[in-house]
């Protein structure tokens, strides 16, 4: 199979060259009759000793492997995929069409505004290379080294896809089911892990910690105990001594009055009485 290029002003023709001689059967009779949206639409030729199939690309497609050439892919970027492909699978069963005719390959898979469009190859059975499962194992593959490893869920979806894929018939759909299922276990058990941490975390602070903003009550006999440790006098503080200066001047005052230098006060008693002078 020979992929070319074709550029046009407003779109792009893909041709692909088969090296067996043209033959138009019903498949693509159903194709020019039937808008697929899934699908490309594609026109066959005879070429020389071979045929050739090209198919339309508009404005704004860019394919898959363009489109993942610099940045890594995600679950939402691979399950999207999976889901369409699944879909364009039952849209080509229903109009008779044998789904081992998609061209799975990063460069002939063509996205626009996150819808995925597919090249069917029309060609009798004979001549097909390869089944749909043995093609989407190597999808998965290519997803493998596309896979942005910092995503857990990716990662868990890859894996699976890839492993199950390698038999030689397997179903896509309850493979991807199985998955969701997986997911949805795994969350939970994250969340139930998430709440048993927050309640350790809890318990804790209310054995040995103080939260923020917490008030306490005194009952009386509690806040009269708590007054008197207040006020006990530590240990390594020291006694102050009366300094014997003190009443000087209120002594001289006293004697004073008793000479009767201020005139007559005996009716004075002080607290001076009695002690020496």
């Amino acid at each position: 199979m020979k992929i070319t290029y074709e550029n046009e002003w407003e779109h792009t023709d893909v041709h692909i060259d088969m090296p067996f001689p043209y033959e138009e059967d019903y498949r693509l009779r159903m194709l020019k009759h039937n808008d697929i949206e899934c699908l490309l639409k594609v026109k066959g030729c005879g070429r020389e000793s071979g045929s050739r199939y090209t198919y339309y690309v508009n404005g704004g497609m860019v394919s898959m492997k363009k489109q993942y050439s610099m940045k890594e892919m995600v679950k939402e970027n691979i399950s999207s995929f999976i889901e369409q492909l699944m879909s364009a699978v039952d849209e080509l069963k229903s109009h008779l069409l044998n789904p081992d005719g998609i061209l799975l390959s990063p460069e002939l898979i063509f996205i626009k505004d996150g819808r995925y469009y597919f090249c069917y190859l029309p060609v009798p059975k004979s001549y097909e290379k390869k089944s749909l499962c043995t093609a989407f194992h190597e999808m998965a593959e290519y997803f493998v080294k596309k896979l942005d490893y910092r995503d857990t869920d990716g990662v868990f979806l890859v894996y699976r896809i890839h492993k199950e894929t390698m038999e030689e018939s397997y179903d896509l759909r309850k493979i991807l089911e199985s998955c969701r299922e997986d997911e949805r276990k795994r969350k939970e058990k994250q969340e139930t892990k998430s709440e048993r941490e927050e309640e350790i975390t809890e318990d804790s602070s209310e054995e040995g910690g103080l939260s923020e903003g917490a008030v306490f009550y005194l009952n009386d006999e509690e806040e009269e105990e708590h007054e008197i440790q207040n006020y006990t006098r530590k240990k390594d503080t020291g006694m102050i001594a009366e300094n014997s200066g003190r009443y000087g001047t209120v002594r001289k005052a006293i004697h004073k009055i008793k000479t009767g230098y201020w005139g007559e006060w005996d009716d004075l008693i002080t607290e001076m009485d009695g002690q020496k002078r």
